[in-house]
Order: structure tokens, then C-alpha cells, then sequence
């Protein structure tokens, strides 16, 4: 058997045994030999043995979506490490990311407290749910895009979209003074354009 053929255990009635999925024997002798090294580098980098686990995880998937081109490469194993640490700084960032936002939320939150309106608004908002909190927030305040907001939040970008519209009536309904001197945000409303990526 050549690297090229794919090795499968099936029992007397085709059916797969175990958790085994159809892989090249190259791939997973790779895998095998480096998956310690792997998940130290990106244990070391990440600080944290989920986020190495879910980050070898994704690299190895790279890995074997490029298998056949990586099979050629002059230096296999070098580009196998590319990947690897391409993998892990991405989540890296996405880690730094999300600690700079939920500081951002969290700073808002607290420095809220301290101010004080006679309209309410600082209360008002403080009262919001915490999901409508974050996406008016992030969105009004902090001046984050739909998208950003969507992937911090863990949630579609038309659910933050219904947030936004849920805190807004809420911030509305508790002061109603905003409409009559700022006029209705809705109209002509371009918080739509100037936003953080």
C-alpha cells in the first residue's frame, strides 16, 4: 500500500469500526510522530490545553486539505510547521480580541455606574438585558460593525441586529425625552457606516 491509497477497517458488514476516518497512511504517520510537539507549541503560545487542542485540531485540518500539494513540497515537514504556527497565531489573536472587547464592555459597564443623567439613559442602559446590553454597546457605543459583534457574541448577525433593535425600543420606552431632543435615531440613522472592523 502507497501513501496514495487510503487504508480502511470495516467489519463483515462495511460498516467502519471505531472513530476511524479514511486517511492517508503518510497523514497519520505525521500526525502520530509530531502530535506531541504540536500541541507543546501551541500550549505554549495559548497558555491554555483547549484552545491548543481545538488549535492543532484546525491546523490538521489545513494539513489535510493540502495533503496532496504537501506530499511534493521539497520540505514537508517545514511547511506542516507553517501551517501549524499560522494556525496557532490566529488563535492567538482571535484570543487577544476577544479580551480587548469584553475589556471594552467591561470598562463601559463599570465607568456607567459613576455617571449620572437626569434623563436616565445611563440607567436605562444599565437596566438592559445582558446580550441587548452588549450589542447596543458594541454597536452605538463602541461603534463595532454587525459582523465583529456576531462573532464575539457567539451569535447570527440578524440576532444582533434583533438586539440592537430590542435595547433601542427598551432605551425608548424608558426615555422618551432621547426622541424629542435628539429626534428619532432611526431616521437617517448612519451609525451603519462609521464603525470598528
Amino acid at each position: 500500500m502507497n501513501d496514495n491509497e487510503y487504508l480502511e477497517h470495516t467489519s463483515g458488514s462495511g460498516d467502519p469500526i471505531g472513530v476511524y476516518t479514511r486517511l492517508p497512511l503518510s497523514y497519520q504517520a505525521l500526525y502520530l510522530a509530531d502530535q506531541t510537539a504540536f500541541h507543546d507549541y501551541a500550549f505554549v503560545v495559548l497558555n491554555d490545553d483547549e484552545a491548543a487542542e481545538e488549535a492543532v485540531h484546525t491546523a490538521m485540518l489545513r494539513v489535510q486539505d493540502n495533503w496532496d500539494e504537501l506530499l511534493v513540497e521539497s520540505n514537508m515537514q517545514q511547511q506542516v510547521w507553517a501551517i501549524m504556527r499560522q494556525t496557532v497565531e490566529e488563535y492567538r489573536q482571535d484570543r487577544e480580541d476577544r479580551a480587548a472587547i469584553a475589556q471594552g464592555l467591561d470598562n463601559y459597564r463599570q465607568g456607567l455606574h459613576r455617571l449620572n443623567s437626569e434623563q436616565g439613559v445611563f440607567a436605562a442602559l444599565a437596566a438592559l438585558p445582558p446580550q441587548q446590553f452588549d450589542a447596543v454597546v458594541l454597536r452605538y457605543i463602541l461603534h463595532y460593525k454587525p459582523q465583529r459583534i456576531a462573532w464575539y457574541m457567539g451569535i447570527s448577525e440578524q440576532t444582533v441586529a434583533y438586539h440592537c433593535r430590542q435595547g433601542k425600543q427598551r432605551l425608548e420606552q424608558a426615555v422618551p425625552t432621547l426622541l424629542k431632543k435628539n429626534g428619532d435615531p432611526r431616521t437617517g440613522d448612519r451609525s451603519e457606516t462609521d464603525t470598528k472592523d
